[in-house]
């Protein structure tokens, strides 16, 4: 590519002018493939699948031929069922999240510190993010077994504990089963955020502190909490969005069960979909759950632009 360059000292900024004005369209074209991917791929399968939604459709393939109606997003918000998933999601994702960042800064805070061995303890973390979601749901299926399990093996160690819970069958042990294999997901990715934002604070502002004599509490809250604002913001809403969409886990462990314990949305949408071939309400599910999804990006683009202004 040939250019001529010329220095121009306006503000201290350097200038470089391209002698051929066709150059200029080749940023374009080196992402026109990667737009024409998204837009097949995202962008038309989303507008179709909202295309469906308002349409009374029971076989995807014939959405197109059906009436407009506003009856799929009606049924759905008055759906008790609904409200229920929503409730199952909300709870899922809230432990999750609450779960892994809680876990995450703990371990985080453990590696910060010079200890024989840490390389490796970091590499170990990281295991759990690298196993696949259906290795890790059927490793866990195994470990919760009733009879074989290795968590009601090491229950049946703690005094005067005598049952041995049926943590998939049990309505009130399902999702926090599910939950605690999520949270043992996805920590590892809240460490490793966590510990490059700890990295990332000076520590000339903990030596301060020390010397004016704070304790580690108060260290930890007036210098940590704030220096992980944006960091936690990011943590927060990847992994609430992550947890919105789970589905692997959830299908391949209870599929909904038992007695809808764990029938978050999106798995209501794929029984909707897929086993009572209801394609319009469940592309209208699928609609709000991406309407959520938006929504959480912009509060977090909300809050960081506060922060930022702040």
């Amino acid at each position: 590519m040939a250019l001529t360059q010329t220095s121009a000292r306006v503000a201290g900024v350097r200038t470089v002018h391209y002698a051929d004005s066709q150059d200029r369209w080749l940023p374009a074209v080196m992402v026109l493939p990667f737009l024409l991917a998204i837009t097949a791929l995202v962008i038309i399968p989303l507008l179709w699948g909202i295309r469906i939604s308002f349409t009374n459709s029971r076989i995807i393939g014939r959405a197109f031929t059906e009436a407009f109606t506003l009856a799929n997003y009606q049924s759905v918000l008055t759906d008790p069922d609904t409200w229920h998933s929503l409730y199952v999601t909300a709870v899922f994702s809230l432990g999750t999240v609450i779960g892994s960042i809680a876990l995450g800064l703990v371990t985080a805070l453990v590696l910060t510190r010079a200890f024989p061995g840490r390389g490796i303890v970091r590499t170990l973390i990281i295991l759990p993010w690298a196993v696949p979601h259906v290795v890790a749901a059927l490793i866990w299926q195994w470990m919760y077994n009733p009879n074989y399990g290795v968590v009601n093996y090491a229950i049946g160690w703690i005094p005067f504990v005598t049952s041995q819970p049926n943590w998939l069958s049990d309505p009130n042990l399902a999702l926090p089963a599910i939950i605690i294999l999520n949270i043992w997901k996805t920590y590892p990715f809240a460490t490793l955020v966590l510990l490059a934002g700890l990295q990332s604070i000076p520590d000339e502002l903990y030596e301060a502190s020390e010397i004016d004599g704070a304790g580690p509490m108060r260290r930890f809250l007036d210098i940590t909490l704030p220096g992980l604002k944006h960091v936690l913001a990011i943590v927060v809403l990847l992994l609430t969005i992550w947890s919105f969409g789970n589905f692997v886990f959830i299908f391949l462990m209870t599929q909904g069960g038992p007695a809808g314990a764990t029938n978050t949305l999106v798995v209501k949408v794929y029984f909707e979909a897929f086993r009572f071939f209801r394609a319009g309400p469940a592309f209208a599910m699928g609609s709000l759950l991406l309407l959520v999804a938006v929504l959480l990006t912009l509060a977090y683009a909300f809050i960081v632009r506060r922060g930022n202004d702040a």
